[in-house]
């Protein structure tokens, strides 16, 4: 009962998206300075995350996160996720079920927790490949935060 109550108080949980996408055709420069005041401006006490999305494509997905909270058991059916890790540390748990999960969109679902997965732990500078179909969770410590690179390819 305690993850369910857990899931719903997240998936409430406000969140910052900015989106600083443009033209495939144009060159786009955003310096450091800026992402980090976006990030930092977004993470309010009551924020899951404050996110930049940085380019969408059909084939391709990229965004710089900060976030100070665990996420939901994630499965994506169509994308596969590169982590960069910039600063901080979290884990992940992949592999198993997601427990409970149920379809948010079409071919996401998420779920309170995963049953069965491994944990990695990762730092500053560490990369993570999750494959399309492999549920994950993100797991942030209580004082911790993490910001990192996510690098979505479509299978």
């Amino acid at each position: 009962m305690i993850p369910q109550i857990a899931a719903m108080i997240m998936a409430a949980l406000p969140s910052t998206v900015v989106d600083k996408t443009a033209s495939d055709l144009a060159i786009r420069h955003l310096s450091g300075k800026e992402l980090s005041g976006i990030l930092k401006k977004g993470m309010t006490p009551d924020a899951l995350f404050s996110q930049v999305i940085l380019a969408k494509h059909d084939s391709y997905l990229i965004y710089v996160t900060s976030r100070d909270k665990s996420g939901q058991a994630e499965v994506h059916q169509s994308w596969s996720d590169n982590i960069f890790i910039q600063d901080g540390e979290a884990s992940f748990v992949v592999g198993g079920t997601a427990a409970g999960a149920k379809e948010r969109e079409p071919g996401e679902l998420r779920g309170p927790s995963i049953s069965g997965g491994n944990t990695v732990t990762m730092h500053t500078g560490d990369y993570l490949f999750i494959p399309a179909g492999v549920p994950h969770q993100m797991i942030v410590a209580p004082g911790k935060r993490v910001t990192f690179l996510d690098f979505k390819t479509h299978k």
